[in-house]
């Protein structure tokens, strides 16, 4: 019997025949996932397919393989068209999970990763914040444009948001406020651009392809009324600045950054003359920079379902953020009184907050219902619990 753990296919010498044959591109496919360095997702099987029809495509020297090779181990989404998207997808014919089957296979043979940490990988959406923004959270409501900074305190940590201001797209010279970021929108937005970063390890972000894939397999249409305040959405995220404050034993910290340096805008014309956006995103280094150093990785299909309800998606981040980090055997005790304000400003009966808390943890509980958690009186107990997202997921992803 062959040896799993042995290369199922030859990364040095890739061939025009083997990035146009379904079944060794297939082979490439578990050997990067093998290798370590391509994350198996059945959007990312999608991604690789794709870079092999870039590669055959602008290939000018005969070596598309190289060219292959190159843009594989960059993670460079960018400059993939549409055309180039859906040929891959004709090649994949739905497939896709079938072939994360196969590399999730091959890879456990290879890594000291449990089944069910596979398992658990195989399907899932996986985001990321920065630390802070599991504690500090937007706005929940959609904010008057003449509304420009938006300040949260929790615990040692501060976050200070400005709105800022982007290029008007229909009228050369001018430019327009943008509203504060905000609602779940912004709380989809955020955490998918942050995820994107890491997993490929760029700061080029090809929203317009990615995000769009991203909403129509969540069942979030980008056309329309809801297509137009999507892409208001990700205007007030990428003009926003952020400011971080956070208060140690001995030192106190203030960084500064936007999320966004660069969003151009393409616009698309339909067959049927409809017009598509295409935005791409460039992620600001100091960003980067800080989403590298302290990052938290979050579900995205449970703030998909979590979504009617910005209050609830902020509270399941600050549980996945905050029970693993609890000693075992002891319990934290919070008043709720402490909590309304960060979780439900715009609520002022302590009676209605606590009412809704309640409901709020019922939600949560019935789609990860792993966090140790009570009310007890005017106290919210917590206790030890496992993240949503384990280590070794995210140590598969980046």
């Amino acid at each position: 019997m062959k040896n799993k753990t042995q290369p199922i296919a030859d990364f040095d010498n890739i061939t025009p025949a083997d990035l146009a044959n379904d079944e060794t591109l297939k082979r490439l496919y578990c050997e990067a996932v093998r290798r370590g360095f391509w994350a198996n997702e059945a959007g990312r099987a999608l991604d690789f397919f794709s870079l092999a029809e870039k590669a055959l495509a602008d290939d000018k020297r005969g070596t598309p393989g190289k060219l292959f090779y190159a843009l594989i181990k960059n993670k460079n989404m960018r400059y993939v068209t549409d055309a180039m998207e859906e040929r891959a997808r004709k090649r994949l014919a739905g497939g896709a999970h079938d072939l994360t089957d196969m590399a999730a296979d091959l890879s456990l043979s290879a890594r000291p990763v449990s089944q069910e940490t596979q398992d658990a990988l195989l399907g899932r959406d996986i985001g990321y914040y920065h630390g802070v923004m599991m504690q500090c959270f937007l706005p929940q409501k959609e904010m008057p444009v003449d509304q420009r900074d938006w300040k949260v305190h929790h615990g040692n940590a501060s976050l200070v948001v400005r709105a800022g201001l982007i290029a008007d797209r229909d009228n050369k010279g001018q430019f327009v406020d943008c509203a504060l970021p905000s609602g779940a929108k912004a709380r989809l937005i955020i955490p998918y651009i942050i995820g994107y970063a890491v997993q490929r390890n760029t700061r080029e972000i090809d929203m317009g392809r990615s995000l769009r894939r991203f909403m129509e397999k969540v069942n979030i249409p980008i056309t329309g009324p809801n297509g137009k305040a999507l892409t208001r959405e990700v205007q007030n995220v990428a003009s926003a600045d952020f400011v971080i404050g956070g208060w140690d034993e001995d030192k106190v910290t203030t960084r500064k950054a936007s999320i966004a340096e660069e969003l151009t805008f393409w616009l698309e014309k339909h067959p049927d003359q409809q017009s598509f956006w295409r935005p791409e995103m460039i992620l600001d280094p100091r960003f980067f920079d800080a989403i590298s150093e302290r990052r938290v990785p979050v579900d995205m299909g449970h703030l998909v379902k979590l979504q009617r309800s910005p209050r609830r998606m902020d509270l399941y981040c600050w549980l996945s953020y905050r029970t693993p980090l609890i000693r075992r055997a002891k319990t934290v005790r919070i008043k709720l009184d402490h909590l309304q304000p960060i979780f439900a400003p715009d609520i002022t009966s302590p009676k209605d907050f606590r009412k809704r808390f309640r409901g709020d943890l019922k939600a949560i509980a019935a789609i990860y219902p792993d966090f140790q958690t009570e009310i007890e009186g005017d106290m919210l107990v917590l206790r030890k619990s496992p993240p949503p997202v384990p280590a070794n997921i995210t140590q598969l992803l980046c």
